[in-house]
């Protein structure tokens, strides 16, 4: 399950700065258009940034966070995506919240970090910093120091009795 979470998140993350064709949960949504807001923005050279409020939607998805930088090539790609400061991901089945997510395009990675909480229905998993590999989907719960991994999850007899 944590896997579906953390490859929609990769799938909007990676989307955020395409064409808003891109696709960013499944083929329904490819249409959707990439809609971001917030207080102010720059663009320079190949820098954009957003900053205040940041939310960026498309279809179900939102991301929110103070902060939204993406460092673009020259064909107008991304390099890598910044999400700072009370970074929120949902999509209205999980949410992932952090302090931070760096998306790196070229390492194929999407590292969140500083008090990462990832949550589908009634499971939940916690973590100083969670990595995810957008090619293999594998995922990387790491602690920070001194603390470990928590997870809570419920068997279908747990939800049955609820």
């Amino acid at each position: 399950m944590m896997h579906k979470t953390c490859f929609a998140l990769a799938a909007f993350l990676f989307s955020a700065t395409a064409p808003a064709s891109a696709q960013l949960i499944s083929a329904q949504d490819s249409d959707e258009p990439i809609d971001i807001t917030g207080d102010t923005a720059e663009f320079q050279d190949n820098l954009a940034v957003w900053t205040g409020n940041v939310r960026v939607v498309q279809g179900p998805a939102i991301l929110t966070s103070e902060r939204l930088e993406a460092v673009l090539t020259d064909e107008g790609d991304f390099e890598t995506i910044t999400a700072i400061g009370s970074v929120r991901y949902s999509n209205g089945e999980e949410a992932i919240t952090g302090e931070r997510a760096v998306i790196d395009n070229a390492a194929r990675t999407i590292v969140m970090t500083d008090d990462v909480i990832v949550t589908q229905g009634k499971q939940v998993m916690s973590a100083g910093k969670i990595t995810y590999w957008v090619d293999t989907g594998k995922v990387l719960f790491t602690p920070e120091a001194g603390k470990r991994i928590r997870g809570l999850f419920f068997t279908k007899k747990d939800e049955e009795q609820s």
